[in-house]
């Protein structure tokens, strides 16, 4: 389940929390694959600075968007709020 409020967006420090929320969701739905990658941008993934792992993840969460129209509608909207929190983080 989203931990936050209809009109809250995700901190930085609240990400990895959230995320691997989304990835919970994302393997009950059968969607592994997705679930590992993002996993991966969020705990494994090394960078250089915070914006790039937020540019994977961005990157990650449209692809699956576009790419499974087929997610649960709690799914897609937890990827869409994701994302315009990483818009917000990252300017």
């Amino acid at each position: 389940m989203w931990p936050f409020t209809r009109k809250h967006l995700a901190q930085p420090e609240e990400f990895p929390a959230v995320i691997d929320a989304l990835t919970d969701k994302l393997r009950s739905a059968g969607f592994v694959i997705e679930a590992d990658q993002l996993h991966y941008f969020m705990h494994e993934f090394v960078a250089t600075v915070s914006t790039e792992i937020y540019g994977e993840l961005k990157l990650a969460l449209k692809r699956l968007d576009h790419e499974h129209r087929a997610l649960p509608r709690d799914v897609a909207t937890e990827v869409h709020r994701l994302i315009k929190s990483i818009d917000k983080i990252c300017g």
